[in-house]
């Protein structure tokens, strides 16, 4: 007997390629398509405005390299953005025709591109965590953590998601569900082939993901809490040093702002991710390794529907979440397309201003001096006169 998996989500139960219902709730149906819609405009709306103000940010205001967690979003955009165009856009199209349409070739183009950006978001998920662990648990050895080893982790994300889909160009083809009626299905000879393979789908899309983030995270928030309870000690002892008339100077925190508040956005990217891909994953195994799954109304009802389409609800979410975190996105989209003056730093300014951070440029004397770049005045308010270290070669 031949095991078939049809069309309304990767994989469902088990069912003999004879008796396949050739009617469907068309009810259920209109509201999936109604739902898949509504998604699938959200995501590319909301992906393409975080495109679009990465795009705005580089050319017009100056910043001419993309930060970490920049380079970052992107690629989570550009993976979402997939999930919409190859993934969510197909399934639309094919629950409007309920039969696949596309023939032999496009059926397997269709089954390679769905399971694309689920596995682009896990594995570009993976990287960020791996990143923002070593920033943050091991901040001296990410010094010599150069950009080229982020950008080769990304790589490397999408390189093992593109060779992961290549096995749903074998497994699905486009044969004949009914008496001259055909549809892109899977077919296995035997049923463990068919548990064997939604169960290394769940695996590598899911479980191994899910147990790397959990690591990295649970260490992130270990290393965070410390830090508060450091910073907390240092309070009361400045406390008491200044009721004694002591000037001491302040020390920094151990982990900055920008670090506390890049955890808190991809923390939030994680919880989004594991609410809509666990419910989903779960009930693919169970209709797998149960084997009274194809008698049980569930699978046919539309809470199963509800979870499939809660899949793709995490690409729709995050970009909202990207802007929500990174207030200087939605601020460069505002100042150059809706204000009427659009007052950018220049490029020069942007290098000058790391330099600031990095302490490369020192302050001197308790006046404020005006520096011209590029035709524009910048105010630089502080204690000392400002000046640039020169290397000890240059006589500075």
């Amino acid at each position: 007997m031949n095991f078939s998996v049809n069309n309304q989500s990767l994989y469902q139960p088990q069912f003999d390629v004879e008796n396949v219902l050739s009617e469907r709730d068309e009810n259920l149906a209109k509201i999936e398509i109604a739902i898949l819609i509504v998604i699938f405009i959200v995501t590319v709306l909301g992906n393409s405005i975080v495109l679009l103000a990465l795009w705005t940010r580089r050319i017009y205001a100056g910043r001419k390299k993309l930060s970490r967690m920049y380079f970052f979003i992107l690629h989570l955009s550009i993976a979402d953005l997939v999930t919409a165009l190859l993934s969510d856009l197909p399934q639309l199209a094919w629950d409007i025709t309920f039969r696949f349409k596309g023939g032999w070739l496009l059926c397997k183009i269709v089954k390679f591109g769905q399971l694309l950006g689920p596995y682009l978001s896990s594995y570009i998920l993976m990287a960020t965590a791996v990143d923002r662990y070593q920033a943050i648990c091991y901040p001296l050895t990410y010094c010599s953590w150069t950009s080229r080893r982020s950008k080769l982790m990304v790589w490397t994300a999408w390189i093992t998601s593109l060779i992961f889909c290549i096995p749903q160009i074998f497994v699905f083809s486009y044969q004949e569900a009914e008496p001259n009626t055909f549809d892109c299905w899977a077919t296995f000879e035997e049923i463990w082939g068919q548990q064997a393979y939604v169960t290394w789908y769940s695996v590598s899309v899911f479980i191994i993901p899910l147990v790397v983030l959990t690591v990295t995270y649970s260490s992130i928030c270990r290393m965070i809490w410390k830090n508060s309870v450091c910073e907390m000690v240092q309070r009361n002892y400045h406390y008491h040093v200044r009721t004694n008339n002591i000037k001491k100077r302040q020390q920094q925190p151990l982990i900055s702002r920008a670090k506390v508040n890049t955890v808190k956005q991809t923390v939030a990217v994680v919880l989004m991710y594991i609410i809509c891909s666990a419910p989903f994953i779960t009930v693919q195994l169970w209709a797998v390794w149960d084997p009274e799954s194809q008698k049980n109304p569930f699978f046919e009802g539309p809470a199963f529907t509800i979870l499939t389409l809660l899949y793709s609800l995490n690409s729709c979410v995050n970009p909202w979440i990207y802007l929500a975190f990174n207030s200087e996105l939605p601020k460069v989209l505002i100042k150059h397309y809706l204000a009427k003056t659009k007052k950018y730093r220049t490029a020069d300014d942007c290098h000058f201003g790391i330099a600031l951070e990095n302490g490369i440029i020192q302050r001197g004397s308790r006046r404020v001096r005006v520096l011209k770049r590029n035709g524009h005045q910048h105010r630089l308010r502080g204690t000392k006169k400002i000046f640039l270290l020169r290397n000890s070669s240059s006589g500075g």
